[in-house]
């Protein structure tokens, strides 16, 4: 898989996670929207993404 693929890969992953929150009432925060951003990137991996989000919300 190229680097493009694989970045257009998160970023539909980003999607479905984000219609799936709205379909439920819900919207990520701007903070866990930057954190999505920096995964599509490639910035940081889904282990990292989902630490982030659960030292946000104080999540064991």
């Amino acid at each position: 898989m190229t680097k493009v693929e694989a970045v257009a890969q998160r970023v539909r992953r980003i999607r479905a996670i984000r219609r799936n929150a709205e379909l439920e009432g819900a919207r990520s925060t701007d903070a866990t929207r930057a954190d999505q951003l920096a995964y599509a990137r490639g910035e940081i991996d889904v282990n990292a993404l989902a630490e982030r989000v659960r030292q946000r919300y104080n999540l064991a």
